[in-house]
């Protein structure tokens, strides 16, 4: 399985990553009062929460299917990527809110931008260090 991840540092990055978006997923699907409270967002957003984690469980099922794969991430291009692109996109999404263009009133968690940064950089080493084998 490590050979096929070129290593133990991009497996371990890799589930890392997974982890992550495991963490978001349950608060999506299954805790969303959570992010309710915590983004005093109000209870009419439970289903857009819930529509969100419809996205995002779908994705963590696809990297753990490529974690236990024979080939590894062999061919998994695409799925780098969109992890990397929504990485991108909420790493914009945090500055542009953080300087007032974006949703001025809106509350603000320097973790959850901390948090976008190191996905963000996690995808773009991955992509890296696996692109003979993702675009194999």
């Amino acid at each position: 399985m490590v050979a096929a991840w070129g290593g133990v540092l991009n497996l371990i990055l890799f589930v890392v990553s997974m982890l992550g978006l495991g963490y978001y997923t349950v608060l999506t699907v299954f805790s969303p009062n959570t992010l309710v409270d915590r983004y005093d967002l109000g209870e009419k957003s439970v289903p857009i929460i819930r529509i969100v984690g419809s996205f995002v469980l779908p994705t963590l099922i696809i990297g753990v299917w490529i974690i236990f794969r024979e080939n590894g991430p062999l061919s998994c291009w695409i799925f780098f990527v969109f992890n990397f692109l929504v990485s991108l996109c909420q790493v914009l999404l945090s500055w542009g809110t953080r300087l007032k263009i974006i949703d001025p009133d809106s509350k603000t968690d320097i973790g959850d931008e901390v948090v976008g940064h190191v996905f963000l950089a996690i995808a773009a080493i991955l992509i890296f260090r696996l692109s003979d084998t993702i675009y194999a």
